[in-house]
C-alpha cells in the first residue's frame, strides 16, 4: 500500500539542508529517479517513506503532510541532551587499560625473577641464600 507524501515539504526540507536530489537519494538509500518521482507527486512505499523521514531527520508525519516542518537550519532537535560521561569515559577506560597492562608487565617480570631465583636453589629444597652460595664458589 503506497503512501502519498507532501512533495513540496520534502523539497523544502531538502533545500533547507542545501542538498541536491542526488544527495538526499544517496543518504536515504534510494535511487535519484525514485526521489524525482516522489517530488513530482507520486506515491511511495512505506519503506521509502521511512527512509526519507530518517534521512531528513523528521517524523514520518511531517513528510506525509500531518505536521508543519520544523526549522532545520539549527540542526536536528535532540530528544535527550548529550551525556557528560561521553567526554570522560573513553579516556578513563584507556587509562584503566594502561594501568592494568603496566601492572601485569611488572608482576610478570617479578614472577620470572622469582622463578629464576628458585631454579638456582639446591635440589634438596633448602632455602637459598644466594650471597652464601656465591661466596662459596669463589
Amino acid at each position: 500500500m503506497d503512501m502519498k507524501l507532501n512533495a513540496e515539504r520534502i523539497r523544502t526540507l531538502r533545500e533547507q539542508r542545501a542538498w541536491s536530489q542526488e544527495h538526499l537519494a544517496t543518504v536515504a538509500g534510494l535511487s535519484a529517479r525514485t526521489l524525482q518521482r516522489i517530488e513530482a507527486g507520486s506515491a511511495a512505499s512505506p519503506e521509502t517513506c521511512l527512509a526519507l523521514a530518517t534521512a531528513l531527520e523528521v517524523p514520518l508525519s511531517v513528510i506525509a503532510g500531518a505536521q508543519p516542518p520544523a526549522d532545520v537550519s539549527a540542526g536536528p532537535a535532540l530528544d535527550k541532551p548529550p551525556r557528560a560521561t561521553s567526554s570522560w569515559l573513553t579516556p578513563a577506560v584507556l587509562l584503566l587499560c594502561m594501568v592494568v597492562g603496566f601492572g601485569y608487565a611488572i608482576g610478570k617480570d617479578m614472577a620470572e625473577r622469582d622463578n629464576r631465583a628458585t631454579a638456582d636453589c639446591d635440589p634438596d629444597g633448602s632455602v637459598c641464600d644466594l650471597s652464601r652460595r656465591d661466596a662459596g664458589t669463589r
